[in-house]
C-alpha cells in the first residue's frame, strides 16, 4: 500500500500544495489523491481487478501518474509500454504479459489497434475525466460485479506486485521486471534517508515515465515535492519549464544536459531558482560537466540505478561531486541505506576494496524476478544478488566507480540499445547475408550505433534503413550503416567486433 500510504500522507500534511504540473495543467495533493480514489474505482466499474496487468501507452502527463496510482490502489499492475517502439514491439511487450486493458493516449491508441486487451481508455477523452470525478457508476453496466465504494477494496499486501517495468536483456529482447510495493517503498525511503530532501523542491522530470527512471519522480513525490511533467525532452521546453515554475531541482541524462549547454535560450533563461541537477542512466562527459557547473551554478548529483534493482539505489551528492577537471570519471556514489552492493570477481567472489569486478546489489529493493521467466531470473541472480552487467570497483570510502559494461550495450542519450536486436533485423532484410553492430562515440548522443553489412551488390544505406524503420524504433536505428565484404568471426561463430574497421 506504499503508493496509496504516499497520497494519503500528503493530503494530509500538504492538501493545497501542487503535487504534479504538466503542460495542460496542475493538482494538488488533496485533488491528486481523491481523483486517484475515484479513479480506481471506475476502473473497478470497467472490470478491472486485483492482480489484472493494465497496459499504459501515453506520453507524460499527469493522468498517467493518476493511473499509476489508481491501478496501484486496486491492486492491479500497471505496465508502462515505450511509446516510441513499432506497433510490432509494442505489441510483443504486451503479449508477453497479457494485459486485460489499455489506457493512454487516443493516437497512440490509435496507432497500435492490435494489443490484445479488452478495455481501452484514452486519458485525453470525457469517459477517463468522468471515472476520475463520478461520485457513482459512470458506466452502470459494468461486466463484473465491483465494490460500492473504494474503501470497500481491502488492503494490498506489500509483497504484492505492484508494476512490471521493461527492460532488455543481454539478447536485446524486451524482459518484464515485476517489481512489488515493498520494492517502491524501500527504495523511496532509502534515497530520503541519503538525500534528505526538503518538501519545498520543485522537480522537472525530463525523463520518460515508462522505465525505471520515474522512480525517481516517486521518491521525490514521497518526500511531498512538486513534479512537473514534460511530454518529451526539448532542451527550449525544458528551460522554460525550470523558469515558468520556478523548479529547484532536474532529472535528466547527460546528453540532455549536453543539449541545455547548446540550447540559444540557456543565456535568457531565469535558472536563479535551481538548486540541484540529478543526473544518470550514462556516464558524464567531462567536458559537459565542466560547462554546467560554470554556467548553472548549482550543485549535481549522480544517480545510479537499474530497473532490477528497483531503481536509483547508489547516489554521490553535490558535496562529493570533484572540481571541475579534477578527474576524468565522476564516481557512481554510495549504496543508499537498506540496500547493499559489492563487486563480484570472474568466480564469483566479492573483491576487495580497489579491484575491478561486475558491481551487484541486493536488498530489499530488487525485483521479484523477469515475469513469467525463471531461467533469465536466475541467470541474473547470485546467491540472492543482482548482477548489473557493470564493471567497477568500491573504493575504501564505500563509493562505487564504474569502468566499463561486460556487456555490448550501447546507450544512446540515456536509452539502451542492443547491437544483436539490430543484427536480427538487419539480417531479415532478404538482400543482407550478414552484419554486425557496435556503438560508437557521437558528440550529441553519447553513443551512437554503426552497422556493418554484407549484403548483395547495388543494395544502398537507404533501402537498408526503410527496412529497419517499420521493425525497430527510431533510437534504435543505426546512424551509421557500412558495406563490408565479411563479418569477422571467431572458430565459434561469434563476431570479433574488435576485428572491425570501426
Amino acid at each position: 500500500m506504499w503508493l496509496t500510504q504516499l497520497l494519503q500522507r500528503n493530503r494530509q500534511c500538504f492538501p493545497d500544495r501542487t503535487a504534479l504540473v504538466d503542460a495542460r495543467r496542475s493538482v494538488t495533493w488533496a485533488e491528486l489523491h481523491d481523483r486517484v480514489e475515484r479513479l480506481a474505482r471506475g476502473l473497478s466499474w470497467r472490470g478491472i481487478r486485483r492482480g489484472d496487468r493494465v497496459a499504459v501507452l501515453s506520453l507524460d502527463r499527469v493522468e498517467v501518474l493518476e493511473t499509476y496510482f489508481a491501478l496501484a490502489r486496486l491492486g492491479a499492475l500497471f505496465v508502462p509500454l515505450n511509446h516510441s517502439l513499432t506497433p510490432a514491439e509494442v505489441t510483443e511487450l504486451a503479449e508477453s504479459c497479457e494485459p486485460v486493458a489499455v489506457i493512454g493516449e487516443s493516437a497512440l491508441l490509435e496507432r497500435h489497434p492490435d494489443l490484445p486487451v479488452r478495455i481501452r481508455v484514452p486519458v485525453d477523452d470525457p469517459e477517463f475525466a468522468a471515472l476520475c470525478e463520478a461520485d457513482g457508476p459512470a458506466l452502470p453496466h459494468s461486466p463484473v460485479p465491483a465494490p460500492a465504494a473504494i474503501s470497500d477494496l481491502p488492503d494490498v499486501p506489500d509483497d504484492a506486485p505492484a508494476a512490471i517495468l521493461h527492460t532488455s536483456a543481454t539478447t536485446g529482447r524486451a524482459k518484464g521486471v515485476a517489481v512489488d510495493h515493498a520494492s517502491f517503498r524501500a527504495i523511496a525511503l532509502g534515497w530520503l534517508a541519503q538525500v534528505r530532501p526538503t518538501d519545498d523542491i520543485v522537480l522537472v522530470n525530463c525523463c520518460p515515465l515508462y522505465h525505471g527512471s520515474m522512480v525517481v519522480s516517486l521518491t521525490y513525490m514521497a518526500a511531498g515535492a512538486t513534479v512537473v511533467l514534460m511530454p518529451g525532452f526539448h532542451p527550449q521546453r525544458a528551460l522554460a519549464a525550470i523558469e515558468h515554475n520556478r523548479a529547484t531541482h532536474v532529472w535528466l541524462v547527460p546528453q540532455m544536459l549536453r543539449f541545455l549547454m547548446q540550447a540559444k535560450a540557456l543565456r535568457s533563461t531565469d535558472l536563479s531558482s535551481l538548486r540541484e541537477v540529478l543526473y544518470g542512466a550514462a556516464p558524464m562527459p567531462p567536458e559537459v560537466y565542466a560547462e554546467a557547473v560554470e554556467r548553472l551554478g548549482c550543485g549535481f548529483r549522480q544517480v545510479y540505478g537499474m530497473t532490477e534493482v528497483g531503481g536509483p539505489f547508489v547516489t554521490l551528492g553535490p558535496d562529493e561531486h570533484p572540481a571541475p577537471g579534477a578527474v576524468d570519471v565522476i564516481p557512481a556514489g554510495r549504496v543508499i541505506p537498506g540496500m547493499s552492493a559489492k563487486a563480484l570477481g570472474p568466480k564469483d567472489q566479492e573483491v576487495p576494496p580497489g579491484e575491478i569486478g561486475e558491481i551487484c546489489a541486493r536488498g530489499p529493493g530488487v525485483m521479484r524476478g523477469y515475469w513469467n521467466d525463471d531461467k533469465a531470473t536466475a541467470d541474473i541472480t547470485t546467491d540472492g544478488w543482482i548482477r548489473t552487467g557493470d564493471l567497477g570497483f568500491i573504493d575504501r570510502d564505500g563509493r562505487v566507480h564504474l569502468i566499463d559494461r561486460s556487456k555490448d550495450l550501447i546507450i544512446r542519450a540515456g536509452q539502451n540499445v542492443y547491437p544483436r536486436e539490430i543484427e536480427q533485423a538487419l539480417r531479415a532484410h532478404p538482400a543482407v547475408h550478414d552484419a554486425a553492430v557496435v556503438g560508437v562515440a557521437d558528440a550529441d548522443y553519447g553513443e551512437v550505433p554503426l552497422a556493418f553489412v554484407v549484403a548483395e551488390d547495388g543494395t544502398t544505406p537507404d533501402e537498408v534503413r526503410a527496412h529497419l524503420a517499420g521493425l525497430l524504433a527510431a533510437y534504435k536505428r543505426p546512424r551509421h550503416i557500412r558495406f563490408i565484404e565479411e563479418v569477422p568471426r571467431n572458430p565459434a561463430g561469434k563476431i570479433l567486433k574488435k576485428s572491425l574497421p570501426v
